[in-house]
């Protein structure tokens, strides 16, 4: 197992309910009604995206640099995450790997 870190926006407010996307994983999101709910669902959604991507046998893409990363202008209460993963490591041939 390794573990991956990216960074993620957190955005919303307490009437709408919260949301986390990752700038670098284009369809990697998690939501919740609170803000603390969003960015603990962000963690699973992080880990399950990496693994569909290792399942695919594509390749990881590289995580920006945290500071480096902004909220979409007129986002609503926007934070930056740094969300970390634990995922196993990507089969050596062909992005197959075995489940004994």
């Amino acid at each position: 197992m390794a573990m991956h870190a990216f960074p993620a926006i957190l955005e919303g407010d307490a009437a709408t309910g919260f949301s986390v996307y990752f700038p670098d994983l284009p369809g990697c999101v998690s939501a919740g009604d609170s803000a603390n709910e969003a960015a603990l669902g962000a963690q699973e959604a992080l880990a399950l995206h990496l693994e569909g991507l290792i399942e695919e046998g594509l390749a990881l893409p590289a995580a920006s640099d945290l500071s480096q990363i902004s909220p979409e202008p007129g986002a609503p209460d926007a934070a930056r995450l740094l969300v970390t993963a634990y995922v196993p490591d990507a089969a050596p041939s062909g992005g197959r790997r075995s489940h004994a």
